[in-house]
Protein backbone atom coordinates (compact mmCIF):
# COMPACT_ATOMS: atom_id res chain seq x y z
CA UNK A 1 0.00 0.00 0.00
CA UNK A 2 1.58 3.30 -0.99
CA UNK A 3 -1.06 5.69 0.30
CA UNK A 4 0.21 7.35 3.48
CA UNK A 5 -3.25 8.18 4.83
CA UNK A 6 -4.72 6.04 7.56
CA UNK A 7 -8.19 4.61 7.04
CA UNK A 8 -10.83 4.52 9.75
CA UNK A 9 -11.91 1.02 10.80
CA UNK A 10 -8.63 -0.63 9.75
CA UNK A 11 -6.92 -2.81 12.32
CA UNK A 12 -3.15 -2.45 12.05
CA UNK A 13 -0.20 -4.34 13.44
CA UNK A 14 2.42 -1.65 14.01
CA UNK A 15 6.10 -2.27 14.70
CA UNK A 16 8.25 0.50 16.14
CA UNK A 17 12.04 0.64 15.84
CA UNK A 18 14.22 0.07 18.87
CA UNK A 19 17.18 1.35 16.87
CA UNK A 20 18.97 -1.97 16.38
CA UNK A 21 17.37 -3.19 13.14
CA UNK A 22 16.35 -6.48 14.76
CA UNK A 23 13.95 -5.93 17.64
CA UNK A 24 10.75 -3.91 17.67
CA UNK A 25 7.97 -2.69 19.91
CA UNK A 26 4.75 -4.43 18.80
CA UNK A 27 1.28 -2.86 19.01
CA UNK A 28 -2.23 -3.02 17.58
CA UNK A 29 -3.38 0.36 16.25
CA UNK A 30 -6.76 1.56 15.06
CA UNK A 31 -6.83 4.79 13.03
CA UNK A 32 -8.99 7.63 14.30
CA UNK A 33 -7.92 10.17 11.67
CA UNK A 34 -5.89 10.26 8.46
CA UNK A 35 -2.69 10.65 10.57
CA UNK A 36 -3.33 9.23 14.03
CA UNK A 37 -4.38 5.97 15.62
CA UNK A 38 -5.20 4.60 19.03
CA UNK A 39 -2.25 2.49 20.18
CA UNK A 40 -3.17 -0.69 22.07
CA UNK A 41 -0.13 -2.39 23.56
CA UNK A 42 1.68 -3.92 26.49
CA UNK A 43 4.17 -1.54 28.04
CA UNK A 44 7.12 -1.99 30.36
CA UNK A 45 8.72 1.13 31.83
CA UNK A 46 11.95 -0.84 32.16
CA UNK A 47 11.36 -2.54 35.47
CA UNK A 48 9.75 -5.77 34.24
CA UNK A 49 6.29 -4.62 35.35
CA UNK A 50 4.24 -5.03 32.17
CA UNK A 51 0.84 -3.37 31.87
CA UNK A 52 -1.79 -2.57 29.24
CA UNK A 53 -1.60 1.18 28.69
CA UNK A 54 -5.03 2.54 29.59
CA UNK A 55 -6.19 4.95 28.46
CA UNK A 56 -4.50 4.00 25.22
CA UNK A 57 -2.44 6.81 23.74
CA UNK A 58 -3.14 8.48 20.42
CA UNK A 59 -0.13 8.07 18.16
CA UNK A 60 0.74 10.12 15.07
CA UNK A 61 1.78 7.19 12.88
CA UNK A 62 2.31 9.28 9.76
CA UNK A 63 4.66 11.73 11.52
CA UNK A 64 6.48 9.16 13.64
CA UNK A 65 10.20 8.74 13.14
CA UNK A 66 10.21 5.22 14.62
CA UNK A 67 7.30 3.43 12.91
CA UNK A 68 8.89 0.75 10.74
CA UNK A 69 5.77 -0.98 9.47
CA UNK A 70 2.03 -0.69 9.77
CA UNK A 71 0.39 -3.85 8.51
CA UNK A 72 -3.33 -3.98 7.85
CA UNK A 73 -4.55 -7.19 9.48
CA UNK A 74 -8.31 -6.60 9.44
CA UNK A 75 -11.11 -4.13 9.69
CA UNK A 76 -13.64 -3.21 12.37
CA UNK A 77 -17.16 -4.28 11.51
CA UNK A 78 -20.59 -4.31 13.07
CA UNK A 79 -20.65 -3.77 16.83
CA UNK A 80 -16.93 -4.47 17.11
CA UNK A 81 -15.59 -0.93 17.62
CA UNK A 82 -12.51 0.58 19.28
CA UNK A 83 -14.10 0.22 22.71
CA UNK A 84 -14.73 -3.49 22.16
CA UNK A 85 -11.17 -4.03 20.92
CA UNK A 86 -9.78 -2.12 23.92
CA UNK A 87 -11.86 -4.21 26.36
CA UNK A 88 -10.82 -7.46 24.69
CA UNK A 89 -7.10 -6.65 24.53
CA UNK A 90 -6.99 -4.97 27.94
CA UNK A 91 -8.04 -8.26 29.54
CA UNK A 92 -4.99 -10.17 28.24
CA UNK A 93 -2.85 -11.31 31.20
CA UNK A 94 0.72 -10.00 31.24
CA UNK A 95 2.26 -13.46 31.15
CA UNK A 96 3.33 -16.01 28.56
CA UNK A 97 0.11 -17.73 27.44
CA UNK A 98 -0.10 -21.53 27.48
CA UNK A 99 -0.12 -21.54 23.66
CA UNK A 100 3.39 -20.02 23.65
CA UNK A 101 4.83 -21.74 26.73
CA UNK A 102 7.16 -23.99 24.72
CA UNK A 103 8.50 -21.22 22.45
CA UNK A 104 8.67 -18.11 24.63
CA UNK A 105 11.02 -18.00 27.61
CA UNK A 106 9.61 -14.69 28.92
CA UNK A 107 6.80 -12.20 28.42
CA UNK A 108 7.27 -9.27 26.02
CA UNK A 109 5.20 -6.91 23.90
CA UNK A 110 5.68 -9.36 21.01
CA UNK A 111 4.25 -12.22 23.11
CA UNK A 112 1.33 -9.96 24.07
CA UNK A 113 0.85 -9.06 20.39
CA UNK A 114 0.54 -12.73 19.39
CA UNK A 115 -2.07 -13.31 22.10
CA UNK A 116 -3.89 -10.15 20.98
CA UNK A 117 -4.04 -11.59 17.45
CA UNK A 118 -5.43 -14.87 18.81
CA UNK A 119 -8.07 -12.99 20.82
CA UNK A 120 -9.08 -10.83 17.85
CA UNK A 121 -9.37 -13.94 15.66
CA UNK A 122 -11.36 -15.81 18.32
CA UNK A 123 -13.75 -12.85 18.58
CA UNK A 124 -14.20 -12.89 14.79
CA UNK A 125 -12.66 -9.43 14.31
CA UNK A 126 -9.91 -10.77 12.06
CA UNK A 127 -9.09 -13.99 10.26
CA UNK A 128 -5.59 -15.21 11.07
CA UNK A 129 -5.04 -18.95 10.79
CA UNK A 130 -1.32 -18.79 11.69
CA UNK A 131 -0.15 -16.21 14.23
CA UNK A 132 3.48 -17.26 13.75
CA UNK A 133 3.30 -16.61 10.00
CA UNK A 134 1.84 -13.16 10.73
CA UNK A 135 4.61 -12.50 13.26
CA UNK A 136 7.26 -13.42 10.67
CA UNK A 137 5.57 -11.32 7.98
CA UNK A 138 5.38 -8.22 10.21
CA UNK A 139 8.97 -8.65 11.38
CA UNK A 140 10.22 -8.90 7.79
CA UNK A 141 8.38 -5.71 6.76
CA UNK A 142 9.83 -3.90 9.80
CA UNK A 143 13.37 -5.10 9.12
CA UNK A 144 13.12 -3.85 5.54
CA UNK A 145 12.14 -0.39 6.77
CA UNK A 146 13.81 -0.02 10.17
CA UNK A 147 14.40 3.54 11.33
CA UNK A 148 18.02 2.65 12.14
CA UNK A 149 18.79 1.92 8.47
CA UNK A 150 19.78 4.43 5.78
CA UNK A 151 17.00 2.97 3.59
CA UNK A 152 14.31 4.09 6.09
CA UNK A 153 11.45 5.88 4.30
CA UNK A 154 9.19 6.64 7.26
CA UNK A 155 5.69 5.34 7.81
CA UNK A 156 4.90 2.55 5.38
CA UNK A 157 1.66 0.58 5.34
CA UNK A 158 1.46 -2.98 4.06
CA UNK A 159 -1.49 -5.35 3.68
CA UNK A 160 -0.99 -8.68 5.40
CA UNK A 161 -1.00 -11.88 3.40
CA UNK A 162 -1.52 -13.83 6.66
CA UNK A 163 -4.48 -12.00 8.19
CA UNK A 164 -7.60 -10.20 7.07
Amino acid sequence: MTDKQLRAHDILAVLYSRGDGETFHWAICIPISTRSAIKLHAKDPGLGHWFFEDPPPEDDLIGSNIVCAAVKIGQLAGDFDIGAVKALLGAIPMEVPASDATVEPRFSCRVWFKEAIRQLAHAGAITCPDVYALEDECREYARENDASQVSYVGYTCYVSQCSS
